[in-house]
C-alpha cells in the first residue's frame, strides 16, 4: 500500500516505520531536523516493542515537494500533525494533489476527525484512538516508552463501510501496532480526551511524568476534578463512554491506566520545553468552551487551559527550555 504520514512526530514515525518494515510504501511529510537523519542512517524504532532499523522511508519537507518527487497516488494518510494543524496540512493536500484519499487521524483532541470529514469526505474519514506513548529519543531514533491498550479505528455515521475500517485495523496490527475496528469511535475518542484531559496539562504544568501525579493527594483530587467537569459536558453533550460514572472512570485511571504509563512524560510538557505550541486548545481548551456552550462551569479545566497558555508565551519568550 501506498501511504503518506502528513506529521512526522513521535507517533507518526512509529506507525510510518512499523508500516514500512512490513512492506509498504511510506513517504512522511515533516520537519528538516527529524527528516535529514533518516535519509542517511534510517529511522530506530526503540523501547518496549523491541527494536527495529528502518531504511526504507522517505521523507520530504513540503507536500509540494511529495508531488514533485513520489510518483503515482496514495491509498492512505496517517495525519499526525498537530491537532491545531489538521485543517491547514488536510487543504495543502487536496490543493498539491487534487484527489482526496483515506485519512486516519491519529491525534489528540476534539474536532479532527470533523476536519477530515469536511475536506475528504466522510466515507474517507476515519480516527484512532492512541493510547501507547512514544518520544523522539535523539537524531534518527524514537522510543515507545508506555503502552496502555490497543488502538482503536473508526469512521462516523453513516460514513466508511465497516469492512473497510477492519482493513485499516489489520493493516496496523499485521505491521505490528495492534488495533481494533470498532463502530463506535466516538466514546474511543472521547475516553483518549478523559485522560489528556486529566493528565497531559497538569503534567505539563508541573513538569512530572504522569506517575508523580498518581503519586500526590493534592494533585489526584485535581485529576478527580478535571474528571467530573469533563462527564458533566459529556452528558450535556450526550455522549457516552465505557464508564457509566466519573467515579468509575477514576477508579480505572488510578488503578491501570496510570500505572500503565507512569514513566510517561506529558506531550504538552515537551511541547513547552521546545517552544512550541500545545494542544491545549483541543483537549482541555475544549471542554472549557463545550462548558460555555451549554453554561456550565467547568473552572479547573478552566485553570489548567490558562496556565498552559502562560507557560506556552513564557516558553516561546525564552525560546524553549522553559523549565
Amino acid at each position: 500500500m501506498n501511504i503518506i504520514i502528513l506529521g512526522a512526530g513521535a507517533i507518526g514515525l512509529v506507525f510510518g516505520g512499523f508500516l514500512s518494515q512490513s512492506g509498504n510504501r511510506v513517504v512522511l511529510l515533516g520537519r528538516r531536523r527529524i527528516l535529514a537523519p533518516l535519509k542517511d542512517n534510517g529511522l530506530v524504532i526503540e523501547g518496549i516493542w523491541g527494536t527495529h532499523h528502518i531504511r526504507s522511508l522517505r521523507g520530504y519537507e513540503s507536500l509540494r515537494e511529495i508531488g514533485e518527487q513520489e510518483p503515482g497516488r496514495f491509498d492512505l494518510a496517517l495525519l499526525t500533525v498537530k491537532a491545531y494543524d489538521s485543517e491547514r496540512v488536510l487543504k495543502e493536500y487536496m490543493d498539491t494533489f487534487g484527489v482526496p484519499l483515506v485519512t486516519v487521524s491519529l491525534q489528540n483532541g476534539l474536532g479532527n476527525l470533523e476536519k477530515v470529514v469536511t475536506i475528504m469526505g466522510k466515507e474517507r474519514a476515519l480516527a484512532g484512538r492512541v493510547i501507547f506513548g512514544a518520544e523522539i529519543a535523539s537524531s534518527g531514533r524514537v522510543r515507545v516508552t508506555v503502552s496502555a491498550d490497543s488502538v482503536v479505528v473508526g469512521g462516523v455515521k453513516g460514513g466508511m463501510e465497516h469492512g473497510m475500517v477492519r482493513k485499516v485495523a489489520s493493516l496496523f496490527t499485521e505491521a505490528g501496532v495492534a488495533t481494533v475496528a470498532s463502530e463506535e469511535i466516538e466514546k474511543y475518542i472521547w475516553g483518549k480526551v478523559l485522560y489528556n484531559s486529566a493528565l497531559n496539562g497538569l503534567g505539563a504544568i508541573l513538569g512530572v511524568k504522569y506517575g508523580l501525579l498518581l503519586d500526590n493527594r493534592w494533585t489526584r483530587g485535581m485529576i478527580s476534578d478535571l474528571v467530573r467537569e469533563a462527564f458533566s459536558v459529556m452528558g450535556r453533550e450526550g455522549v457516552s463512554v465505557e464508564w457509566d460514572s466519573p467515579e468509575r472512570y477514576i477508579d480505572e485511571l488510578f488503578e491501570r491506566l496510570i500505572p500503565a504509563t507512569y514513566d510517561h512524560y506529558p506531550s504538552m510538557l515537551r511541547d513547552l520545553q521546545n517552544g512550541k505550541r500545545t494542544e491545549i486548545d483541543a483537549i482541555n481548551g475544549a471542554i472549557v468552551a463545550l462548558g460555555e456552550k451549554h453554561g456550565l462551569d467547568v473552572p479547573v479545566n478552566w485553570l489548567v487551559t490558562n496556565l498552559v497558555k502562560v507557560k506556552e508565551k513564557i516558553s516561546a519568550q525564552r525560546g524553549g527550555n522553559g523549565y
